[in-house]
């Protein structure tokens, strides 16, 4: 299986993961009143849980890594918001 086939497959599991990791990176770099950081952290939040739901299942691509970079950047996203605020 090629790279690119091996990453259309891991997408294709847990696409939650990937579109919390978009969005809290977006959210991080531009910040319209840290919406798009908290919308990062919920989605990459459901891509964690659902990362232990596809390795229970016995898949071998679960997302969970991508998931937790959503989770740190949606942080920092936030982070940086409220230390700007203040």
């Amino acid at each position: 299986m090629s790279r690119k086939e091996k990453d259309r497959e891991l997408r294709q599991h847990n696409p939650m993961a990937y579109t919390g990791l978009l969005l809290s990176l977006v959210g991080m770099l531009f910040n319209p009143l840290a919406l798009l950081s908290i919308l990062g952290l919920v989605f990459s939040a459901v891509g964690l849980a659902a990362s232990y739901r596809l390795e229970s299942l016995g898949a071998r691509t679960t997302g969970r890594g991508t998931a937790g970079v959503g989770i740190a950047l949606g942080v920092i996203g936030v982070a940086l918001f409220l230390w700007l605020i203040l």
